[in-house]
């Protein structure tokens, strides 16, 4: 059997997305008994000793690994560690990032805790902290924390286990010697010093592609990049990495190969450390350096075989990782290529076999530049298929536009790449003062022309659907099944008829899906600030619960514009803006309401049939309950009070907590509220989180985390 490495990592990873997708809902000895199941056809299934009986031999064995080293994982560290929620204690803990601190002096801060109380960490637990003041990386810190538990499918899949305050006085006690956090400290110093040198809509993205560090962006730029289909270009990743190694490797010829794998193996080490060894890096750097390591044993690496060490060596060490959706995207886009490239060689192949049939032997110059130009197409058309399943489980938006726009922006990475740290290294040097200037000059007119790009893109309509929900995921994979299923078939009238036949298939299904959804309420929260707009639709309608900022206005406009709403029956100004005017020109909705001046104790509307908005003032604040055909959901602005009001199915989070806050369900959006990382109950977090309501029927979340 080829590639049983491949295998192995492929199930691993999805037994541990399994996994950590039900943990909460299966209890440990379950997972055992599961892990038994598995394990009992393998001795059978060697015994066979055929290619089948293999396969299944590595398929079980996998699942049945994955399944005891999750339950180990979650036994021996996860249990003791989430033991620790509520409890107030004395913590030493090293800084491993820390962002700016804003205007209050207070700073986002992610640590390592070495001791717990009297209990020393074998295995150092990676916590977030909200209100410490500014620390390097590096630094080693001691006082007194209260701990609460990190939200599972949020923060676990980046390792991020407990969340910590503090009221008291933190003292730093000394300083790591650790070099890790030189590579820290030195992308924080390379970011601020490219932020520096450029306007800040380059500035940032040139620190985000060319040292990962994404703090900067804006929420307009990564809205138009996302929209675009680009958003990987602003995540160091596998094709950065590669880059680097593409640049560093043309250094040194290829006849002295020794030392070139070694230089390409430092520099793989040294980016991966400096941008922060996330997920994705974590990937593209094991295959790069087991790529490099055949190469130096004069062996030739099988890229399946190296993306399946990867996905290992990455879950085994966090298996909550498999949920990360960085990673998902990265490793289905990655597999997506390489199986593109296979089909493609062998279509250069049975090209090249019928030119020498006919006697010749050389291939063109135009030839070349047309297999290079469809090759790029082909790969980029692979990669955008294969994270469709990941983009709509995770309930994100898919631009139909993605694989044009990579083929503009993606060879200007390497540019970009190259001259932005050449600009952030030279900056500053007295005698590299001219070449300093034409590297920026040259890095700031590439990002100008990316960003020029992509916002053209994401500006033209209809490019961006959204799909979420189960029905639709069941709709992709059959269809990427039966795209496989015809790329197997040979040429001729079966193919053809196999063709006709799937594409039948899919358009019933389109049709189907769009008759079950008939009649159903999308309730979402749009925008990036700590209060994102509420935005309710049914069918081409929608009302609009504003709730201020000129991203969320952006947004929710987009937002309207992809759903297809041409009809805005209400709009409630929940806050006091001073933009009527531009809200009404936006909109243009049925009926208007300012929720600060225009209600004085309560009012009620019904802008759509089934939907009830309804609007209580209470002294400090002012709540909205909706009532969706017997769902109730809710949002507040201001100091609001829950004494008295029924538990609800959704509360819509803002910038306060409601006092007495009774909710199954929290659902935050956008950039988080303060009190929604401090508060110790479970909160459902995403960039654009909906609630879908199927009147009499059921009701369901997606888009979170």
């Amino acid at each position: 059997m080829k590639r049983p490495l491949f295998l192995f990592g492929v199930v691993w990873l999805m037994t541990q997305l399994f996994c950590t997708h039900f943990s909460e809902k299966l209890p440990l000895w379950t997972i055992a008994a599961l892990a038994a199941v598995f394990l009992l056809p393998v001795p059978l299934a060697v015994l066979r000793r055929t290619t089948g009986g293999i396969r299944l031999a590595v398929f079980c064995a996998a699942a049945s690994a994955a399944l005891l080293w999750n339950l180990g994982w979650q036994f021996c560290f996860l249990g003791p560690v989430t033991a620790h929620e509520g409890e107030t204690v004395q913590l030493r803990a090293v800084v491993t990032r820390t962002e700016r601190a804003g205007e209050s002096g207070w700073a986002q801060t992610e640590l390592k805790l070495l001791w717990i109380g009297e209990e020393k960490q074998l295995f150092p637990v990676t916590a977030n902290a909200y209100s410490l003041p500014s620390f390097e990386p590096g630094d080693l810190i001691e006082g007194e924390f209260t701990l609460s538990a990190a939200d599972p499918a949020y923060d676990y899949g980046k390792g991020v286990f407990l969340n910590i305050s503090t009221e008291g006085a933190v003292e730093k006690v000394g300083h790591s010697a650790n070099p890790i956090y030189l590579f820290t400290r030195l992308q924080q110093y390379l970011s601020l010093k490219l932020r520096g040198r450029f306007v800040p809509e380059i500035g940032s993205v040139a620190a985000a592609v060319c040292v990962g560090d994404r703090s900067g962006l804006a929420d307009s730029i990564q809205e138009n990049y996302r929209y675009a289909g680009v958003a990987h270009l602003l995540v160091v990743s596998g094709l950065h990495l590669s880059l680097v190694t593409g640049v560093v490797g043309a250094l040194l010829p290829r006849r002295r190969r020794t030392m070139r794998n070694l230089l390409m193996i430092v520099a793989v080490l040294a980016f991966m450390a400096l941008t922060g060894f996330t997920a994705s890096v974590f990937r593209a750097g094991v295959m790069a350096l087991l790529v490099c390591l055949a190469s130096l044993l004069s062996e030739s690496a099988d890229s399946r075989t190296s993306l399946g060490a990867a996905v290992f060596l990455l879950t085994a060490f966090n298996p909550a990782c498999a949920a990360d959706a960085g990673l998902l995207l990265s490793v289905s886009a990655t597999l997506g290529i390489l199986l593109a490239n296979e089909q493609f060689e062998c279509f250069r192949e049975q090209r090249a076999q019928r030119r020498r049939e006919k006697k010749k032997q050389k291939t063109g110059r135009l030839e070349r530049i047309f297999m290079g130009i469809a090759n790029s197409i082909f790969l980029s058309a692979a990669a955008a298929i294969a994270t469709i399943p990941v983009l709509v489980a995770i309930g994100g938006e898919i631009s139909l536009f993605s694989v044009l726009t990579n083929l503009v922006a993606v060879p200007l990475i390497t540019p970009v790449l190259v001259f932005g740290l050449l600009t952030a290294l030279t900056l500053g040097i007295p005698l590299m003062q001219v070449p300093s200037r034409v590297f920026a000059l040259l890095c700031g007119g590439l990002i100008r022309v990316l960003n020029m790009v992509t916002s053209w893109v994401a500006d033209l309509p209809f490019g961006v659907i959204y799909l979420q929900g189960f029905y639709p995921l069941a709709v992709v994979l059959v269809g990427i099944g039966l795209l496989l299923l015809l790329f197997r078939l040979p040429k001729g009238g079966l193919r053809r008829k196999a063709s006709i036949l799937s594409a039948a298939l899919l358009l019933f299904a389109v049709a189907l899906g769009t008759a079950l959804n008939a009649g159903t309420v999308r309730v979402a929260l749009i925008g990036y600030t700590q209060q994102p707009a509420v935005v309710i639709t049914e069918g081409d309608a929608a009302a609009i619960l504003w709730r201020g900022g000129e991203t969320n206005l952006n947004a929710v406009e987009h937002y309207l514009e992809v759903q297809k709403i041409h009809r805005v029956a209400l709009l409630i100004n929940c806050v006091s803006d001073e933009r009527e005017k531009e809200l009404e020109d936006r909109f243009a909705p049925q009926e208007y309401c300012d929720a600060e001046e225009d209600v004085i104790v309560g009012v009620t509307f019904e802008p759509i049939d089934g939907i009830m908005i309804s609007i209580r003032r209470q002294a400090e604040g002012i709540l909205f309950p909706i009532s969706v055909e017997g769902a109730t959901l809710c949002c507040a602005t201001g100091k609001t009070s829950f004494t008295g009001e029924p538990t609800v199915e959704v509360f819509l989070a803002g910038t306060q907590q409601p006092a007495g806050l009774a909710a199954r369900n929290i659902l935050a959006g956008g950039q988080e509220a303060e009190w929604v990382r401090r508060s110790g109950q479970k909160i459902l977090r995403g960039e654009e989180p909906t609630v879908w309501i199927r009147p009499g029927v059921s009701m369901k979340i997606t888009g979170v985390g």
